[in-house]
């Protein structure tokens, strides 16, 4: 039913414009599933239908490019980068919380560890400023090749950079989680009076604030690194209980897992990583931080590298992890690094899933991407061929 209806819908496409890719297995990160003997039209740099190759209604008179023994899948999504941008100049803690930096201006479309995040199968990642306070200001949303940053910029601001604890207690004087908290819990009710202050009055301008209407409308999340029990349930408690705001646990390790009901309750996806193993003393056994999370009936899981601590292409290898340590299974963990991931950033409507109105982000694997032993032999993004295993060389 779903496949019919967007096929109802599509406008008239010419000749020129629309290009079959048919492959063995087509993983749509949807309530289709697998689709086995699938095709994908795109056109225009966008998805205009999926569906299996019998019943597409373009095969009689387009020509199709058979991928042949291979899965086709959305390109993945890092929802926590730091090498789409420059690296050098990740922190800049002149205060304990920071508003009013972001990170657009160190966005570099060649840095060459995005080529390899593209062989590795991620398309879109969210560069972020670094942890060194506990805020360290705004993220881009951005497709990892490209030749412009215009051209590579989803969505600015992308995400609000939250850091509670650990490495923001390193800051000035060595900071504790009181003061802590209590400055983030005001910088942020501050920026949301702000906010909801210009919709209705002449407010004064203050650079400090020009990104959080996002935030205070539900269409920016905030990405928070965040782990361990207490940490974790601060995060849930004063970013999404008490402000309402689009917070995502972006690390969610050592024992954080233990918070995973409230996360489910209210609604708070988890992007774990890239610790995927934690000794629970409490347990008295060796944990996958993932498999507990996993625990949480109705959580949204995903995965992240915080490339370069690891590195961006190794995304699949995380999730590999988390299975492998009793986190579901390779569906639910290619769905974290596809929808579910898109779901955390607010960018479900653009990517994340093989579904007409979507960019037409597809990499073509070996095999499943879970699998340590699959490799990408072709990678899209918009449409465009940008990676070619055969052509390019394997990278990796």
């Amino acid at each position: 039913m779903f496949l019919s209806f967007s096929f109802i819908l599509l406008p008239q496409i010419s000749g020129d414009d629309l290009r079959l890719f048919s492959a063995a297995k087509v993983f749509t990160a949807t309530e289709e599933g697998v689709i086995d003997g699938g095709i994908v039209a795109v056109a225009e740099g966008k998805i205009v239908w999926v569906g299996k190759a019998v019943d597409s209604p373009y095969t009689s008179n387009h020509p199709v490019e058979n991928l042949g023994n291979v899965w086709l899948v959305p390109g993945l999504h890092e929802p926590h980068c730091h090498v789409a941008g420059s690296l050098g100049d990740l922190n800049d803690n002149v205060g304990l919380t920071n508003p009013g930096l972001d990170a657009y201006s160190t966005l570099d479309p060649w840095n060459p560890l995005l080529r390899d995040a593209v062989a590795g199968g991620v398309t879109t990642a969210l560069l972020i400023p670094g942890s060194g306070s506990n805020m360290g200001g705004f993220g881009s949303l951005v497709k990892t090749s490209a030749k412009t940053v215009a051209e590579m910029v989803v969505r600015d601001p992308g995400s609000l950079k939250v850091a509670q604890a650990g490495n923001p207690e390193r800051w000035g004087y060595r900071v504790g989680r009181a003061l802590m908290n209590w400055n983030t819990r005001r910088t942020l009710q501050l920026g949301l009076e702000h906010a909801r202050a210009i919709k209705t009055e002449a407010v004064e301008a203050d650079p400090r604030w020009r990104n959080f209407p996002g935030l205070e409308s539900g269409e920016v999340p905030v990405s928070v690194h965040t782990q361990i029990y207490q940490v974790v349930l601060q995060t849930l408690t004063m970013l999404k209980r008490d402000l309402g705001l689009q917070a995502f646990v972006d690390h969610g390790t050592f024992d954080g897992y233990k918070t995973g009901f409230l996360a489910a309750e209210l609604g708070v996806p988890v992007m774990n990583g890239p610790r995927q193993v934690w000794h629970d003393r409490s347990r008295n056994r060796i944990q996958g931080c993932a498999a507990g999370w996993a625990e949480a009936e109705g959580l949204l899981l995903g995965y992240n590298t915080d490339a370069p601590v690891i590195p961006q292409e190794e995304l699949p290898f995380q999730a590999a992890m988390g299975v492998r340590y009793g986190a579901g299974n390779d569906v639910s963990a290619l769905e974290g690094m596809t929808a579910n991931a898109a779901q955390a950033l607010l960018c479900e409507d653009i990517s994340g899933s093989l579904r007409p109105g979507l960019d037409a982000d597809l990499v073509a694997w070996t095999g499943s991407p879970v699998d340590p032993r699959s490799w990408v032999q072709k990678a899209w993004v918009r449409g465009e061929l940008v990676y070619d295993a055969e052509k390019d060389g394997r990278r990796f």
